[in-house]
């Protein structure tokens, strides 16, 4: 009986540790999704006027960055290159929510960074 006892209790261990060694593979394929951001721009400042805004920031360091994005709430601009100013005009009287965006060499976009403007109404 005791022999019995021995088999059963060495099978049982061989069994949990051979199930151990697959449990990776319940995550396995996660770990490949890793997702890769482009360097976002800095110091993001604006200056408003008549129904425009200039846009000025600090863009990232290295050759990583490739394109800029700005996306407002009515439009949106894209430059096929690492401009440091962008000036929006025609732009209504109200609050804009204006988000501007690095793209990578992979179409990758950076964490927005963010800045409300309020453009000056006419004379």
């Amino acid at each position: 009986m005791k022999k019995i006892t021995k088999i059963l209790i060495a099978v049982v261990a061989i069994l949990s540790i051979s199930g151990c060694s697959q449990m990776d593979d319940n995550y396995v394929d996660y770990l490949n999704m890793e997702k890769v951001y482009a360097p976002k721009i800095g110091n993001l400042k604006a200056v408003v006027g008549l129904k425009t805004a200039t846009l000025t920031w600090d863009n990232p360091e290295g050759d990583i960055a490739k394109k800029i994005l700005i996306d407002y709430q009515d439009d949106s601009l894209k430059f096929e290159s690492m401009v440091d100013t962008a000036v929006l005009e025609n732009l209504e009287i109200k609050g804009y929510h204006v988000s501007v965006y690095t793209i990578d060499a992979f179409n990758n976009y950076s964490i927005p960074v963010s800045i409300q403007i309020f453009p000056n109404g006419e004379n």
